[in-house]
Order: C-alpha cells, then structure tokens, then sequence
C-alpha cells in the first residue's frame, strides 16, 4: 500500500486522516464525477468507448466490487454488468448476500472498454475509482482478479485472495476475476465462499 500512497502523492494527491484526499479528483460530486470521465482523453482505451462505464448514480451500499476491465457488451450498451459474466455475479450476490444490483456499487479500474491491461492507462483512470470510493465509502471492498487488487497497491494476491483486512475505515478482500471464473468454474465455489466470508460484516 505504501507504494500507492507514494504514487498518489506524485500526481498531485494530498493525505488526510479520514481518507486519501486529492485536490484534483476527491473534491467532486458524482456528477461532476460522471462527467469527467465520459470526456477523458487522457489515454488511448478513449478511442474504443462508446460509452464511459461507471454506475448510473450514486448508491448507499456498504459493498462496492472492483474489477479491472469491462465486457465489449457493456461498452455496447453502457449498462455496467450488462454480460454474462456480469449476470453471474448479481446471481451470486442475490444467492449469497440477498442483494440486488441496485444494493451494492459496482466499478471498473479502467472506465472505458478494452482488451487488455495496460498500466500506463491505469496511471490516469485510477485517481476516478479513489474518487468514487471517496464518494461511496463503502464498508467493504471486494476486489475481483490480481490485476484490481494490485492497481490498489497490493501485492501476493495469491496468498491474500480470500482474507479480509482493513485498511482505513473499510475492510477489503480480494477473489477471482469474472472472465477468469467464467473459463474455470471448478474455482466458482472458492469464489462463492469468499462471498460468504463477507455476508456477516454487511
């Protein structure tokens, strides 16, 4: 975490004691917030968007999921989890948790649709998931695949995939990608377990 606290501070991110704070991001509301992201042109992945993916509106929950990167689907419709693998995930939040899509926050680490990963992207969507998470504060995070959990600054997703920590004022936990889930699901019932884990602090 240390090395995400160091990288915020060089983009122009200051720190307070409730939470990171950024004069450029963190004093947005969730319109304003919507906005810059749908006109962000700030790394390539913007010239494949049809439409920028953030929930529609701003939601209590006290669960938010973070996932890397969306489904060609989803930038088709611009309806985030608009997919198979996104219909998998609200089954098992409705099965697990008893909570409908509209309980939980959901959110992407890159806001616009790509392949693939690429860090130097990540450097200028990243500070929009720390502004989101600002705005929801929510009590856990569930970071879905080791590329989410390490855009975090987190490092031995293997050892750490399935174990609740808190940082802060929220606790996080860290499981398996959708797309991952989606091509090996003899892992669904570690996934499900995972959930499980969570069910008790919600």
């Amino acid at each position: 975490m240390i090395r995400t606290l160091h990288y915020l501070k060089a983009i122009g991110c200051d720190f307070c004691d409730d939470f990171i704070h950024s004069n450029i991001t963190l004093n947005q509301n969730f319109t304003e917030l919507q906005k810059n992201v749908q006109k962000c042109t700030l790394c390539h992945f913007s010239k494949t968007r049809k439409h920028s993916l953030m929930e529609r509106k701003l939601k209590n929950t006290k669960l938010m999921i973070l996932a890397a990167r969306s489904q060609e689907s989803e930038n088709e419709s611009g309806i985030v989890l608009k997919s198979r693998q996104g219909e998998f995930l609200q089954n098992c939040c409705k099965e697990i948790l008893q909570l409908h899509a509209e309980e939980f926050y959901f959110s992407y680490v890159f806001k616009c649709f790509s392949n693939k990963f690429d860090d130097f992207s990540l450097q200028s969507c990243i500070p929009f998931f720390w502004n989101e998470l600002y705005l929801v504060r929510p009590k856990i995070l569930l970071c879905l695949g080791e590329y989410a959990f390490k855009s975090l600054g987190f490092n031995d997703f293997n050892a750490l995939r399935g174990e609740l920590f808190s940082f802060k004022d929220f606790f996080i936990i860290a499981s398996f990608e959708l797309e991952f889930l989606e091509k090996n699901p003899s892992y669904q019932t570690a996934f499900r377990d995972d959930l499980q884990k969570i069910k008790g602090f919600l």
